[in-house]
């Protein structure tokens, strides 16, 4: 239980400093407006995500896939997406990693 504690202890760290209006903040606040459910969801969230930061340039379709694993698009999905403004997505990535 503890080792729970300390990992929630040091990704609520890392949130609060996530700067405002950033990239990483649109695609943080795109991550939180998804419900990924079924068998294993840990396991299949941390795979994504992996995936994501090996080939960033998959981004607008690794986004297409996050929320069709639910088959149920939410209008919070979508405005998040949106937010995203992803029409470049090179540019887009390399501002998130700054």
């Amino acid at each position: 239980m503890e080792s729970h504690k300390h990992l929630l202890a040091k990704n609520m760290a890392f949130l609060m400093l996530v700067s405002p209006n950033s990239n990483l903040e649109k695609l943080l606040k795109f991550c939180l407006a998804t419900k990924i459910t079924g068998k294993n969801p840990g396991k299949t969230t941390e795979e994504m995500a992996r995936k994501l930061m090996e080939e960033p340039s998959t981004l607008a379709y690794w986004t297409q896939n996050v929320m069709r694993i639910d088959d149920n698009y939410t209008s919070e999905e979508w405005e998040a997406l949106g937010n995203m403004q992803l029409t470049d997505i090179d540019k887009f990535m390399e501002q998130l990693w700054q």
